[in-house]
């Protein structure tokens, strides 16, 4: 008798984890195929005098309010909005918001998205600024960020609008982002108890460090990652990614021996010189679907939901005939393993276009459906 009635007790903690954690995981089944809308992310058009609040131009914002329902129309149900909030607030305290206009474009940017029929992920975005701006990442300013972020749209419907914490955490040991994350993730509990919040882990929301870590208490998360694998390819002349990457140019997709990868100068005896080595095999289909699987391995070893936050690869000296192929392996993989995702990005130097249109390229659109519906 006593230990059927240990039985079911355990089965009615075992239904009580899941009933907590089935909304995140219906939410993450209609999220299907995403795409990021980047813009209002990029603090580094405002001046650093005035901490980049006047970063967006309200004339260019109205120009890109349209793109939401290009994305809808492309077959896309989901769109993640990248939006550095830090940079419309104080860095002193009291914090205060300091551009009241920066604000009002973020929420006609979710308005529009909204309108368009599409799942929004409003994601707060560079947190930091470049690594040099003391306090700008601390989690007293952001949990007060967040605080604001709640409040303000706490009236969203819950069904359609997803809050991401923090867009890859880095420079930060693990044990820090988590108990950030945690205070993070209190804050927005106690004025929007209802919204799925995505949430990534440090060393810049890699694959790796999703792996290595646990899900945290609260049931209605949604658990990030990004993958850009194999990154010699997707971030070939890339200024920002690292040194020597941005005089990588023809790396081919896959590796082949017909194409010999240079050594630029400046990667010698760095990095990507590792990367070029180890090109061969970082770039077969198998070992890419191997990895992505590791993710899906972790999410139901948890019983937790996953979703790739971004994917790409950067068009500056990839050939478009390459760069679907690598679309279309992961799509494949990702469709397969049921991972929803989101390309990174719709309109700038990571698009999908022929080149001078913003048209799909015909080969990325089949790279798309390669994922399914």
């Amino acid at each position: 008798m006593k230990r059927t009635v240990i039985v079911i007790l355990i089965l009615m903690v075992g239904l009580q984890i899941a009933a907590a954690q089935s909304p995140a995981r219906e939410h993450a089944e209609r999220l299907g195929r995403g795409m990021n809308l980047s813009f209002l992310e990029n603090w580094w058009n405002g001046t650093k005098a005035k901490n980049y609040t006047d970063f967006v131009k309200p004339d260019e914002a109205a120009k890109r309010e349209k793109e939401f329902a290009d994305i809808a129309a492309a077959g896309f149900k989901t769109v993640r909005i990248p939006i550095c909030f830090g940079a419309w607030a104080s860095l002193d305290k009291p914090y205060r918001w300091t551009n009241e206009d920066g604000l009002k474009t973020a929420d006609v940017f979710i308005k529009r998205a909204l309108e368009s029929g599409l799942n929004v992920i409003v994601d707060l975005h560079h947190t930091e600024f470049d690594g040099q701006t003391a306090g700008a990442a601390s989690t007293e300013r952001l949990v007060w960020l967040w605080r604001e972020l709640a409040a303000r749209y706490k009236d969203t419907d819950p069904e359609k609008v997803l809050f991401e914490l923090r867009n890859e955490p880095h420079d930060i040991a693990a044990e820090e982002w988590r108990a950030q994350a945690a205070e993070l993730i209190k804050t927005v509990r106690a004025i929007a108890p209802k919204h799925t919040l995505v949430v990534g882990f440090h060393d810049w929301n890699s694959r790796k460090a999703l792996i290595e870590s646990a899900p945290f208490a609260d049931g209605n998360i949604i658990y990030t990652f990004h993958y850009y694998d194999p990154f010699l390819f997707t971030h070939q002349g890339a200024t920002w990614a690292g040194e020597g990457l941005a005089d990588v140019r023809d790396v081919p997709f896959p590796w082949t021996k017909k194409v010999k990868i240079e050594v630029p100068a400046s990667a010698k005896g760095k990095w990507v010189e590792g990367l070029i080595r180890d090109y061969e095999a970082d770039s077969q289909s198998d070992k890419m679907f191997a990895d992505l699987k590791a993710a899906k391995d972790w999410s139901e070893k948890y019983k937790a939901p996953i979703f790739l936050g971004e994917f790409g690869s950067y068009s500056r000296y990839g050939a478009l005939a390459d760069r679907c192929r690598h679309a279309a392996v992961v799509y494949a993989a990702l469709g397969k393993l049921k991972i929803p995702n989101a390309w990174w990005e719709w309109n700038d130097g990571f698009n999908m276009f022929e080149k001078g249109t913003t048209r799909i390229a015909g080969c990325m659109r089949q790279a798309i459906d390669g994922f399914g519906r």
